[in-house]
């Protein structure tokens, strides 16, 4: 059963002005921008139709602040037994999460090279282009001898030899480093943590626990956020545990101690 409608006008009738779609961590529909919040949720509910069913979380601002914690609004677009099966079969662990920055880093380098290639074949129309308008010129000398010098062609062309020298290799050389740049952080994300069960990992597993409890603790001038932590620390088992919880009450919050732990 989609509940998005019932939540729709919850989030009219609370007179909130930004929206943004969440399914645990991943952001499927960033935030409106002002006076645009019916597109804005609109969109939304496209994506929950035409998306697998599933838990979603719509985020809901007044105000876009800084220290803004935002209300979350639960969307279930499936059965609850379907649900809670997605859930169990897939936890937002941080080695999940690590695997989609894998995937999304391969996905960036695929578009380096897609965008690399879409600029080569720029260049190749303005060399077509640049052959057509020699042609041109050759059939009608009389209109070749009334232009300035240099020509508006030859100056294209010496542009275009001048983008082809220099250009092409530095363009090259800076997808090149950037594709490097992004294997080499996926190969050190894939090789960062040690193997389950070792003691490393259950030294690991301590630290990231006293690191969350020093998080934790400053937040104790903000009693709203600090009793929320304490409250999901409460019913949490796993730090990986901790972490979803923590992702779906607030973003910001988990990319903070994220970059701790």
């Amino acid at each position: 059963m989609n509940n998005f409608k019932e939540q729709k006008q919850k989030i009219l009738d609370g007179g909130f002005k930004y929206v943004s779609l969440y399914q645990g961590s991943k952001q499927k529909a960033a935030r409106n921008l002002l006076g645009q919040l019916n597109e804005k949720l609109d969109e939304i509910e496209n994506i929950l139709k035409n998306d697998f069913p599933g838990s979603y979380q719509v985020h809901a601002l007044s105000s876009t602040g800084k220290n803004i914690t935002p209300v979350i609004f639960e969307i279930n677009t499936g059965t609850n037994e379907s649900s809670n099966k997605v859930i169990y079969q897939e936890p937002a662990s941080d080695k999940l999460l690590e695997n989609q920055r894998i995937l999304d880093l391969t996905v960036k380098v695929k578009e380096l090279e897609m965008q690399n290639e879409f600029l080569r074949s720029q260049i190749q129309d303005l060399e077509n282009e640049i052959d057509e308008l020699e042609s041109k010129a050759a059939e009608a000398p009389e209109l070749g001898e009334q232009m300035p010098a240099p020509s508006l062609m030859e100056s294209a062309k010496d542009f275009l030899g001048s983008l082809m020298e220099f250009g092409a290799p530095l363009l090259d050389q800076h997808f090149a480093l950037k594709k490097q740049q992004l294997e080499i952080e996926r190969m050190k994300l894939g090789a960062k943590r040690p193997a389950p069960g070792t003691p490393a990992a259950a030294k690991d597993n301590n630290v990231k626990i006293r690191i969350i409890g020093e998080f934790v603790e400053t937040f104790q001038d903000q009693p709203e956020i600090y009793e929320a932590l304490h409250e999901i620390s409460a019913k949490s088992e796993t730090v990986e545990q901790f972490m979803q919880y923590l992702a779906q009450f607030n973003t910001d919050l988990y990319e903070q101690l994220s970059n701790k732990i």
